[in-house]
């Protein structure tokens, strides 16, 4: 680094021998110090022996004093901001004069430009609007011959009568006989135990398994109780099949001709 002038140089002296008497105080090496911050030795020693043009720009230098500070407990911001003072000055700001004559350079020469694209837009406008008016008659005449269409010939009425058609017979809807009894068919999805009574006389009590059929029928009232009844499906007097109840959850269920009782 190459200082602009001997007060930066004095300045950098008196920050970096303040860090090293510190260090030296708190029996700290160098090279902890560059290890913790991540610098080469090489720089901190240049740094503390007043080697500054071995040291790259007064940016980079001026976060070296931070981070240096920052290790040994001191307050690093403060004394970067002591270097960055003298050696970062702030930069000169511009003349606002040039600028406001730059902008009226620029203003003339964008004029032409202007003049142009209006000029351009306005003969567009005059090419295109003779197409858009022939478009426009076009479009009525086309109009025109689609909502006129040519009358169709009507077809001649036919001289000879039409043959009379024979009237369909109306066909008798044949009436429901009248259900007696109750009849029970089972179809056995898994295995379940199935106990059948017929107006109160126990016809069938046994293990079902998957696969099995079975029928029963009653005069008044027919009772089936299954240890399984989401396996047994029934169909009372060939209505729909539905489950006898939840699976394995025994139940008893008594049917007749009109009624459906269920018992646990």
């Amino acid at each position: 680094m190459n200082l602009l002038n001997e007060q930066q140089g004095e300045k950098l002296k008196d920050i970096t021998d303040k860090l090293r008497q510190i260090r030296e105080e708190k029996g700290i090496h160098i090279e902890q110090i560059a290890a913790k911050i991540l610098v080469r030795p090489t720089f901190l020693n240049a740094l503390e022996q007043g080697r500054f043009e071995e040291l790259p720009e007064p940016v980079y230098i001026q976060g070296f004093i931070r981070r240096y500070g920052d290790a040994l407990g001191i307050d690093g911001v403060a004394l970067a901001q002591e270097f960055g003072a003298i050696a970062c000055p702030p930069p000169i700001p511009q003349d606002n004069n040039n600028l406001n004559n730059k902008a009226n350079i620029y203003i003339p020469l964008a004029v032409p430009y202007v003049l142009l694209i209006i000029g351009a837009s306005l003969g567009l406008f005059y090419v295109l609007s003779p197409k858009t008016e022939e478009q426009t008659v076009s479009q009525s005449q086309f109009s025109s011959n689609v909502s006129q269409p040519k009358a169709q010939p009507q077809p001649k009425a036919s001289s000879s009568p039409a043959a009379a058609k024979p009237k369909p017979k109306p066909t008798s809807t044949p009436t429901p006989k009248p259900v007696e009894g109750v009849k029970v068919s089972l179809d056995v999805k898994a295995e379940s135990w199935v106990r059948v009574r017929s107006d109160g006389k126990e016809v069938f009590q046994g293990t079902l398994n998957k696969g099995d059929k079975k029928s029963f029928d009653a005069k008044e009232k027919l009772e089936i109780r299954s240890g399984n009844p989401g396996a047994v499906i029934v169909s009372v007097n060939e209505n729909k099949p539905v489950p006898l109840g939840p699976p394995n959850m025994p139940k008893t269920v008594t049917y007749t001709s009109e009624t459906e009782t269920e018992t646990e």
